[in-house]
């Protein structure tokens, strides 16, 4: 047994090290200046992040990374909560199953494709954008995007939500039928309360995809700094070949993801064990 459990673990454990030893090297390139302008490894401390942080273009990207999470998280759990509620209250089975697939067919498209299309039905002269006021251009372009991954990732919060509504105890909707609740009542006071891990784990998740973002931006409006995400100033540094300030912003994106996701994480863990 323990041999065999030894075996399988080889791979995780080669994988790993493979990963952390990469994650390493990134780490190292950061304390350097390398650079196609200068192509030697000199070890500079943390000039390289003093550097980055000083950018104008680097402290846009970590605001728009920022606000994307509050956008994305906030009414990406408010739309997956209100469409799970009026899919779970659907008495028909089939037409549950026909709305739920309805709701998740866009997290079945890649995203640069999403982004294809959406850029088309935006566009100001061929799509819907004239009558808009031209929503990808400027400050519109933020938050028109940013709405757009609300689009593509509510059906997974839907998802999340409506796992947590079945299975809530069907003896306490019972007793608040018997009791004369209405659906509204019994959503609201009995089934939503209970489903506060569908929350928890959609967040983590809307966190890390908004810290992520990059494929839905990018294939909207390439590299554009009114929607410029940490993740697409990595992709600009790193193609102009200033590979330690790229490695600096790898470092700040895994840093960024660790102070955010792993403290909620615990404390929403523990709060649903309790």
């Amino acid at each position: 047994m323990r041999i065999t459990l030894l075996l399988f673990s080889i791979p995780l454990f080669l994988t790993t090290a493979f990963l952390y030893f990469f994650i390493a090297w990134n780490l190292y390139y950061s304390f350097t200046d390398y650079s196609i302008l200068k192509p030697a490894f000199d070890f500079v401390g943390f000039a390289t992040y003093v550097q980055l942080f000083t950018d104008p273009l680097f402290q846009t990207a970590l605001m728009k990374t920022i606000l994307w999470i509050f956008v994305l998280v906030a009414l990406g759990n408010a739309a997956g909560l209100v469409i799970a509620s009026l899919i779970y209250n659907v008495e028909n089975p089939r037409a549950r199953n026909v709305l739920t697939a309805y709701f998740i067919y866009p997290l079945s498209l890649s995203l640069v494709a999403t982004g294809i299309i959406w850029r088309w039905l935006l566009d100001n002269d061929r799509g819907i954008g004239n009558y808009l006021g031209a929503p990808l251009q400027g400050e519109n372009a933020f938050w028109s995007i940013s709405l757009v991954s609300v689009w593509v990732y509510a059906g997974l919060a839907t998802l999340f939500y409506l796992a947590m509504f079945y299975n809530v105890d069907k003896s306490q909707l019972e007793s608040a039928q018997v009791d004369g609740a209405g659906r509204v009542y019994t959503m609201l006071r009995v089934v939503i309360p209970q489903s506060k891990q569908g929350f928890i784990i959609s967040t983590i998740f809307f966190t890390l995809f908004s810290i992520q973002m990059f494929d839905l931006p990018y294939a909207i409006l390439f590299i554009n700094p009114n929607v410029m995400t940490l993740v697409m100033y990595t992709f600009m540094k790193f193609t102009a070949f200033y590979l330690a300030v790229a490695s600096a912003t790898a470092v700040a994106i895994v840093a960024l993801s660790a102070v955010i996701v792993i403290p909620y994480a615990l404390i929403g863990l523990k709060r649903w064990i309790r």
